[in-house]
Protein backbone atom coordinates (compact mmCIF):
# COMPACT_ATOMS: atom_id res chain seq x y z
CA UNK A 1 0.00 0.00 0.00
CA UNK A 2 1.43 3.12 -1.05
CA UNK A 3 -1.08 5.64 0.11
CA UNK A 4 0.04 6.82 2.69
CA UNK A 5 3.24 7.45 1.15
CA UNK A 6 1.55 9.72 -1.59
CA UNK A 7 -0.60 11.47 0.82
CA UNK A 8 2.62 12.60 3.16
CA UNK A 9 4.00 14.17 -0.02
CA UNK A 10 0.89 15.54 -1.15
CA UNK A 11 0.93 17.07 1.93
CA UNK A 12 4.24 18.44 2.23
CA UNK A 13 3.79 19.96 -1.38
CA UNK A 14 0.72 22.30 0.05
CA UNK A 15 1.10 25.70 0.77
CA UNK A 16 1.24 25.61 4.39
CA UNK A 17 0.45 29.54 4.46
CA UNK A 18 -3.21 28.93 3.33
CA UNK A 19 -4.92 29.04 6.90
CA UNK A 20 -3.68 32.78 6.96
CA UNK A 21 -4.07 33.57 3.38
CA UNK A 22 -7.44 32.29 2.66
CA UNK A 23 -9.79 35.01 3.24
CA UNK A 24 -13.06 32.15 3.93
CA UNK A 25 -10.66 30.56 6.93
CA UNK A 26 -12.42 31.25 10.11
CA UNK A 27 -10.11 30.74 13.10
CA UNK A 28 -11.43 28.81 16.14
CA UNK A 29 -12.60 31.20 18.90
CA UNK A 30 -10.52 30.96 21.90
CA UNK A 31 -11.98 28.59 24.75
CA UNK A 32 -13.50 31.01 27.68
CA UNK A 33 -11.28 30.88 30.96
CA UNK A 34 -13.24 29.32 33.77
CA UNK A 35 -12.16 31.87 36.92
CA UNK A 36 -13.57 29.00 39.41
CA UNK A 37 -11.15 26.40 37.42
CA UNK A 38 -8.26 29.10 37.87
CA UNK A 39 -8.77 29.50 41.42
CA UNK A 40 -8.98 26.32 42.08
CA UNK A 41 -6.00 25.39 40.30
CA UNK A 42 -4.25 28.50 42.71
CA UNK A 43 -5.46 27.15 45.74
CA UNK A 44 -3.76 23.95 44.65
CA UNK A 45 -0.46 25.03 43.54
CA UNK A 46 -1.03 27.09 47.71
CA UNK A 47 -1.51 24.03 49.25
CA UNK A 48 1.29 21.69 48.22
CA UNK A 49 3.70 24.37 48.48
CA UNK A 50 2.80 24.81 51.71
CA UNK A 51 2.89 21.01 52.39
CA UNK A 52 6.49 21.16 50.59
CA UNK A 53 7.46 23.90 53.19
CA UNK A 54 6.30 21.71 56.25
CA UNK A 55 7.83 18.79 54.77
CA UNK A 56 11.20 20.83 54.34
CA UNK A 57 11.07 22.15 57.90
CA UNK A 58 10.05 19.18 59.52
CA UNK A 59 13.44 17.60 58.27
CA UNK A 60 15.77 19.97 58.90
CA UNK A 61 14.41 20.35 62.15
CA UNK A 62 15.25 16.26 62.96
CA UNK A 63 18.75 16.80 61.61
CA UNK A 64 21.48 16.64 64.07
CA UNK A 65 22.70 19.90 65.35
CA UNK A 66 25.75 21.33 63.20
CA UNK A 67 29.37 20.90 65.60
CA UNK A 68 32.31 22.80 64.29
CA UNK A 69 32.61 20.78 60.59
CA UNK A 70 30.68 19.61 57.65
CA UNK A 71 31.53 17.43 55.46
CA UNK A 72 30.00 16.99 51.75
CA UNK A 73 30.56 13.86 49.56
CA UNK A 74 32.00 15.00 46.28
CA UNK A 75 29.40 13.60 43.24
CA UNK A 76 29.08 13.57 39.51
CA UNK A 77 26.45 15.31 37.67
CA UNK A 78 23.90 12.55 38.65
CA UNK A 79 24.88 12.06 41.79
CA UNK A 80 26.98 9.49 41.65
CA UNK A 81 29.76 9.62 44.44
CA UNK A 82 33.08 10.42 44.02
CA UNK A 83 36.84 10.36 45.49
CA UNK A 84 35.95 13.97 46.89
CA UNK A 85 35.44 14.80 50.60
CA UNK A 86 35.07 18.41 51.48
CA UNK A 87 35.74 19.40 55.07
CA UNK A 88 34.60 22.82 56.10
CA UNK A 89 34.41 24.83 59.21
CA UNK A 90 30.69 26.15 59.76
CA UNK A 91 31.50 29.34 61.13
CA UNK A 92 32.74 29.85 57.33
CA UNK A 93 29.94 27.88 55.48
CA UNK A 94 27.01 30.08 57.44
CA UNK A 95 27.93 33.41 55.82
CA UNK A 96 29.00 31.83 52.47
CA UNK A 97 25.02 30.79 52.08
CA UNK A 98 23.90 33.65 53.64
CA UNK A 99 25.54 35.70 50.38
CA UNK A 100 23.97 33.30 48.12
CA UNK A 101 20.04 34.28 50.19
CA UNK A 102 20.99 37.44 50.02
CA UNK A 103 22.77 38.73 46.78
CA UNK A 104 24.00 42.27 46.30
CA UNK A 105 22.18 44.61 43.47
CA UNK A 106 24.21 44.48 40.64
CA UNK A 107 25.69 48.17 39.92
CA UNK A 108 27.87 49.41 36.62
CA UNK A 109 29.74 52.02 38.75
CA UNK A 110 32.35 51.33 41.05
CA UNK A 111 34.18 54.28 41.52
CA UNK A 112 32.30 56.80 44.77
CA UNK A 113 30.00 59.03 42.25
CA UNK A 114 27.87 55.71 43.24
CA UNK A 115 27.70 57.40 46.67
CA UNK A 116 25.47 60.44 45.22
CA UNK A 117 22.96 59.11 44.16
CA UNK A 118 19.50 60.50 44.51
CA UNK A 119 16.82 59.49 46.95
CA UNK A 120 14.51 58.22 43.90
CA UNK A 121 17.30 55.60 42.99
CA UNK A 122 18.14 54.57 45.90
CA UNK A 123 14.52 53.58 46.59
CA UNK A 124 14.43 51.99 43.56
CA UNK A 125 17.48 49.63 44.43
CA UNK A 126 16.05 48.77 47.90
CA UNK A 127 12.50 47.53 45.93
CA UNK A 128 15.13 45.60 43.92
CA UNK A 129 16.90 44.42 46.11
CA UNK A 130 14.00 43.31 48.11
CA UNK A 131 12.14 41.13 45.61
CA UNK A 132 16.02 39.40 44.39
CA UNK A 133 16.17 38.57 48.31
CA UNK A 134 12.11 37.26 48.44
CA UNK A 135 12.98 35.21 44.92
CA UNK A 136 15.94 33.87 45.73
CA UNK A 137 16.55 33.25 49.27
CA UNK A 138 12.72 32.04 50.70
CA UNK A 139 11.66 28.68 50.84
CA UNK A 140 14.91 27.41 47.95
CA UNK A 141 16.81 24.34 49.71
CA UNK A 142 19.27 27.23 50.53
CA UNK A 143 17.40 28.82 52.58
CA UNK A 144 16.54 25.27 54.25
CA UNK A 145 20.67 24.75 54.21
CA UNK A 146 21.24 27.46 56.05
CA UNK A 147 18.42 27.35 58.85
CA UNK A 148 19.97 23.90 59.78
CA UNK A 149 23.50 25.46 59.69
CA UNK A 150 22.02 28.08 62.21
CA UNK A 151 22.08 25.34 64.59
CA UNK A 152 25.79 25.61 64.75
CA UNK A 153 27.29 25.23 68.08
CA UNK A 154 31.04 26.44 68.35
CA UNK A 155 31.48 23.92 71.42
CA UNK A 156 30.39 20.67 69.43
CA UNK A 157 33.38 19.38 68.17
CA UNK A 158 31.68 16.85 65.71
CA UNK A 159 32.05 16.73 61.91
CA UNK A 160 28.21 16.19 60.31
CA UNK A 161 27.97 14.43 57.16
CA UNK A 162 25.99 16.61 54.70
CA UNK A 163 22.64 14.98 54.13
CA UNK A 164 22.08 13.64 50.03
CA UNK A 165 18.56 15.78 50.09
CA UNK A 166 20.78 18.78 50.18
CA UNK A 167 22.03 18.11 46.63
CA UNK A 168 22.41 21.97 45.65
CA UNK A 169 25.18 21.66 48.66
CA UNK A 170 27.71 20.97 45.73
CA UNK A 171 27.25 24.70 44.60
CA UNK A 172 27.93 25.90 47.98
CA UNK A 173 31.25 23.63 48.19
CA UNK A 174 32.13 25.01 44.50
CA UNK A 175 32.40 28.36 46.11
CA UNK A 176 34.05 27.72 49.21
CA UNK A 177 36.55 25.90 47.42
CA UNK A 178 36.55 28.81 45.19
CA UNK A 179 36.85 31.25 48.13
CA UNK A 180 40.20 29.33 49.35
CA UNK A 181 37.89 27.70 52.34
CA UNK A 182 37.88 24.27 53.26
CA UNK A 183 40.29 20.98 52.57
CA UNK A 184 39.73 18.22 50.87
CA UNK A 185 40.25 14.75 51.22
CA UNK A 186 40.84 12.44 47.83
CA UNK A 187 39.91 9.02 48.45
CA UNK A 188 41.66 7.86 45.11
CA UNK A 189 45.25 9.02 46.51
CA UNK A 190 44.38 9.15 50.31
CA UNK A 191 45.33 12.58 50.64
CA UNK A 192 44.22 15.73 52.38
CA UNK A 193 44.51 19.04 50.35
CA UNK A 194 43.88 22.60 50.84
CA UNK A 195 41.86 24.28 48.83
CA UNK A 196 43.99 26.64 47.24
CA UNK A 197 45.39 23.28 45.91
CA UNK A 198 42.77 22.11 43.95
CA UNK A 199 42.03 22.73 40.34
CA UNK A 200 38.49 24.33 39.12
CA UNK A 201 37.66 24.23 35.60
CA UNK A 202 34.60 24.17 33.10
CA UNK A 203 34.62 21.25 31.54
CA UNK A 204 32.18 21.19 27.44
CA UNK A 205 30.07 18.08 26.78
CA UNK A 206 28.46 19.83 23.46
CA UNK A 207 25.14 20.68 25.89
CA UNK A 208 26.14 21.14 29.04
CA UNK A 209 28.79 23.56 30.28
CA UNK A 210 30.00 21.52 33.41
CA UNK A 211 32.01 22.53 36.74
CA UNK A 212 34.61 20.02 37.53
CA UNK A 213 37.18 19.70 40.64
CA UNK A 214 40.13 17.55 40.54
CA UNK A 215 43.25 16.74 43.24
CA UNK A 216 46.34 17.76 42.18
CA UNK A 217 47.04 14.03 40.90
CA UNK A 218 43.71 14.36 38.30
CA UNK A 219 41.60 12.59 40.85
CA UNK A 220 37.87 13.95 39.88
CA UNK A 221 36.61 14.98 43.47
CA UNK A 222 33.17 16.73 42.48
CA UNK A 223 31.40 17.69 38.90
CA UNK A 224 28.27 19.64 38.91
CA UNK A 225 25.86 21.06 35.85
CA UNK A 226 26.48 25.11 35.17
CA UNK A 227 25.68 25.97 31.86
CA UNK A 228 23.06 24.71 29.70
CA UNK A 229 22.80 25.41 25.36
CA UNK A 230 20.16 24.63 23.56
CA UNK A 231 20.50 24.24 19.93
CA UNK A 232 17.62 24.54 17.29
CA UNK A 233 17.71 21.62 14.74
CA UNK A 234 16.92 22.62 11.65
CA UNK A 235 14.43 20.40 9.70
CA UNK A 236 15.04 19.49 5.65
Amino acid sequence: MIWPVLYWKGFKSEDKTRFITDPDYVWPEPRPVDPETVKRNEQKAQLETRKAQQEWSAFVDALPLCGSHIMYKGTDIYGERLAGRFIFETADLLPMVFDRLNPKPFSLDDDDSANDSNDVEAEIDTETSARVTLHNGQNTQEHYIHRWLRTYDPTHYVCNVVPNTFDRFEYIASDMIGAGKGQVHCKSCDTVYAASEIKAGDEDTGGWILGAMHCPKEHLLARRKTIHFLRRVQSE
